[in-house]
């Protein structure tokens, strides 16, 4: 389509037949924004031709391959991104530009972006404006003259509409999605809205039914007191396992052309360094971006005193850059090496990471849920030797208790007749009886003689999470990364979640909303899983070439014995050792007499 740049006014110069023509191909942003689009390069800072390569190598080709061609769910709707990047990608600058050509060119199409404060917005919808500006006369959608800001409206042309609108608004109003209904909508920087999720409450429901209607929401992760950084790690965690309709992008600092420097010359790496070149080099982190970690720790006071805010920032994985995001009650250091580890993604409802060993000993921590419960049931599978603990499989779903119970029992004979140790408060109660009336009774964790599963009270809670804490120091090995995610935000969420009596009657109240879906059953399975391997007699891991010293075969440990249970052992073992002696026995007889 060739365009021209003849002077004249704006309405002249305006050819509708041309864009009548063209209209498809207009529409589409991987066409026309390539060819017409125009934005402030990041890296000289002055106007240029706009380039999704330019300074990403990734992010801004798929925010635009999504506005162009999205993908959709299985009932045919337009799927809803959710993009975590790092910073000074153009990600918000990309969104918006992509959106202008259906704006300019598609008849009432109504955009709207919220953005995290009204100065962020106002900046966005300057950037929209610069794309608007330079766009060819020939083909630039005539506008409607507004006094207010933060608005582009398109005329219609010879009393025909040519196009919609494009609107930004400011997240720091927690009412911004109310009343807001549009055909495509961009989220810039979620997790420092005010409230987003009573702003994504009142603006879904608009949006659900309505296949073709398109939903960015994107931002990197953000620091511990963002105001809605808990909503926007459990939107980036359900997008990642795609529920509903929302799909998932990750891109670490690397894919940003600019986060790189030159490598100084003669310069060794440090350890950690090393470290990250093992576990990242081979999915593009190199030594220039290393040098750019190094720079901006030197730079960046903040960054200088809490390296972990690099990782918030300048992600290299999106389980570690949430360590220092949420306020979790569970250490960060306790979480960090498994977070460090080789971890594997989680499909549910069941996921097995290692299969069944013939003589190892297992044990399933379980956390059920009942009929009507909002919450997933879940359990998990330790494989247990002295002194390592390693997660084998993770089931989580919502389900009844027994269909549940059905895949409980498949896997506790899977690994071995594990021992399971069952949450009793509440509709654990049901688990419990379906295992008694399979025969079960004997492979379950006994809190009392005759008293099957594991209690929650304020008291065992504290000490179950403790004990969890020191096993996360010491012996447990995580492999499942569903699992970690939850862990970094866990709150000792069976202390402080209230009742489902509780929460309606609250419900009326601002400050009491009913509560979503807990994101943290898995760590609840988790805690169980716990306390029921410190329950158990724990052999010696045998050695990696099978051998095992002389008499050491099937030896049990002492481990979980306190000293006074472990004296009385010891006595009554040295009491059954001891040979017994045989009494002599006197005959005691009258005198005989003479």
């Amino acid at each position: 389509m060739a365009v021209g740049r003849r002077k004249k006014s704006r309405m002249a110069d305006f050819d509708l037949e041309l864009v009548t023509k063209h209209r498809k191909k207009l529409v589409d942003p991987a066409y026309s924004l390539h060819r017409f689009g125009k934005i402030i390069n990041q890296r000289i800072g002055s106007e240029t031709a706009y380039d999704p390569h330019a300074i990403t190598h990734k992010l801004q080709a798929t925010i635009i391959s999504y506005a162009s061609t999205p993908p959709r769910t299985e009932h045919g709707q337009v799927a809803w991104l959710a993009l975590l990047g790092y910073r000074q990608g153009g990600k918000s600058t990309s969104a918006e530009a992509a959106f202008y050509p259906k704006a300019a060119y598609i008849p009432g199409h109504d955009h709207v972006c919220i953005a995290d404060t009204r100065e962020r917005a106002e900046y966005l919808h300057s950037r929209v404006h610069i794309v608007h500006d330079r766009w060819p006369r020939e083909i630039r959608t005539p506008t409607i003259p507004y006094s207010e800001t933060r608005k582009l409206t398109f005329a219609p042309y010879r009393d025909q509409l040519i196009g919609g609108s494009m609107r930004v608004l400011s997240g720091w109003n927690e009412t911004a999605g109310i009343g807001q209904s549009p055909d495509s909508f961009h989220g810039s920087e979620t997790p420092f809205w005010k409230n987003a999720g009573k702003a994504y409450n009142y603006l879904i429901p608009a949006m659900i039914n309505r296949d073709n209607a398109y939903l960015i929401s994107e931002s990197t992760p953000a620091p511990a007191d963002a105001p809605s950084v808990e909503y926007w790690k459990e939107l980036c965690q359900d997008a990642k396992l795609g529920m509903g309709r929302w799909i998932y992008a990750f891109f670490p600092y690397w894919d940003g052309k600019l986060n790189s420097r030159p490598w100084p010359e003669g310069a060794a790496l440090w350890g950690e360094e090393i470290n990250l070149l093992n576990k990242y080099g081979h999915l593009g982190m190199k030594k220039e971006h290393l040098a750019f970690r190094r720079l901006m720790l030197e730079t960046d006071k903040e960054i200088r005193r809490h390296p972990e805010l690099f990782d918030v920032f300048y992600p290299r994985d999106d389980v570690t850059c949430w360590i220092s995001s949420t306020k979790g009650v569970i250490p960060k250091h306790a979480i960090t090496r498994h977070a460090e580890g080789d971890l594997l993604p989680w499909e549910g409802p069941y996921t097995e990471f290692e299969a069944p060993e013939s003589g190892a000993t297992y044990v399933i921590g379980v956390d059920p849920a009942g009929y009507a419960a909002r919450d997933h049931a879940a359990f998990q599978i330790l494989k247990v030797w002295d002194g390592e603990w390693t997660q084998v499989a993770a089931f989580a779903d919502h389900t009844d208790p027994v269909a549940f119970t059905e895949a409980l029992v498949k896997a506790h004979r899977r690994y071995n007749n594990a021992k399971m140790g069952v949450e009793i408060t509440g509709v654990g109660t049901a688990v419990v009886a379906l295992l008694q009336a399979k025969g079960l009774t004997s492979k379950m964790y006994y809190r009392k003689a005759y008293r099957p599963g594991i209690s929650s009270n304020a008291k065992t809670n504290n000490q179950h999470l403790g004990w969890v804490i020191d096993a996360l120091m010491d012996t447990l090995v995580l492999r499942d990364e569903d699992t970690v995610h939850q862990l970094t935000s866990y709150g000792n969420d069976k202390t402080v979640e209230r009742s489902v009596k509780s929460e309606t009657l609250n419900s009326g109240r601002s400050d009491r909303l009913r509560r979503e879906r807990h994101h943290w059953d898995k760590v609840s399975a988790l805690i169980f899983a716990v306390v029921t391997a410190r329950s158990i007699n724990q052999r010696s891991k045998p050695s990696p070439d099978g051998d095992t010293p002389p008499g050491m075969d099937n030896i049990l440990l002492y481990k979980n014995m306190s000293w006074n249970q472990l004296q009385e052992h010891r006595k009554a073992e040295a009491k059954d050792q001891t040979p017994k002696r045989r009494r002599s026995r006197y005959r005691r007889g009258k005198p005989k007499k003479r």
